[in-house]
Order: structure tokens, then C-alpha cells, then sequence
């Protein structure tokens, strides 16, 4: 298993990956070669996510422009959709409850062999 973060990563998204690939780890989820794109993106998102959270803190919400009108801060609409992403992507990894609720539900009907596919899609959330 790939351990260190990629080079090109900020310090905040390496540490991140430090994090998150640790409770991986602890937890005995297996990640495959592929699953590495998808925690880099998560963790790439969460540093932006960070960054831009840390700007609005600082600037605020909204700035003056040069005519006197005042307008939200670019920040806010990369911080939200940084956030979507982020979180997207940690359903994919298990990293919410909900996912892992899920991913523990398969495991239990795949030992007892009563899992109903159908049934799971109709009851599911679909998230």
C-alpha cells in the first residue's frame, strides 16, 4: 500500500492524507491501487476547503468592489463546492457514518448470504 502523500500536495492536504490513510489503516479497509486517485482528491479538496475557510474567516463573506457595490467573496463559491467534492468523496472512502453504515450492512448480508439487492435499492437513500 502506497503510504506517502504525493509530492505536489500542499502541507495541509499531506497532512490530511497522514490522517485519513492512518484510520484506513487502523480500521483494516483494504485500498487498491485505483482508491489512491480518490483520496487525493479528497484530500486536495479538504486543504482547499481549509484555505478558503481560513480567507473568509479573515476577509469576511463579502467585499466592496472598486464601484462600491458589494459582492460575495470568490472564496465562497470555492469553498463550497471544494466542500461537495470533499464530501462526495469521503462516502466513496467510508469516512462518514452513513457510508460506513452502509459498507458494514454488506458485509453482514454477505456473510449470511440474505442480502436483497433490490430490496437495499428501494429502502436506500441513495447517497
Amino acid at each position: 500500500m502506497k503510504k506517502t502523500a504525493p509530492s505536489w500536495m500542499n502541507d495541509q492536504a499531506k497532512k490530511e492524507w497522514r490522517r485519513v490513510l492512518k484510520l484506513i489503516i487502523e480500521e483494516e479497509k483494504e485500498l487498491e491501487e485505483k482508491d489512491f486517485k480518490t483520496l487525493e482528491t479528497y484530500c486536495v479538496n479538504y486543504a482547499k476547503w481549509l484555505k478558503c475557510e481560513e480567507i473568509l474567516d479573515s476577509e469576511g463573506l463579502t467585499f466592496e468592489t472598486p464601484n462600491g457595490y458589494i459582492q460575495q467573496r470568490p472564496e465562497v463559491a470555492i469553498g463550497n463546492k471544494a466542500q461537495e467534492r470533499l464530501l462526495a468523496t469521503a462516502k466513496e472512502l467510508g469516512l462518514t457514518p452513513a457510508s460506513r453504515s452502509r459498507m458494514n450492512r454488506h458485509k453482514i448480508y454477505e456473510k449470511t448470504e440474505e442480502f436483497d439487492e433490490e430490496l437495499e435499492e428501494m429502502i436506500s437513500d441513495g447517497t
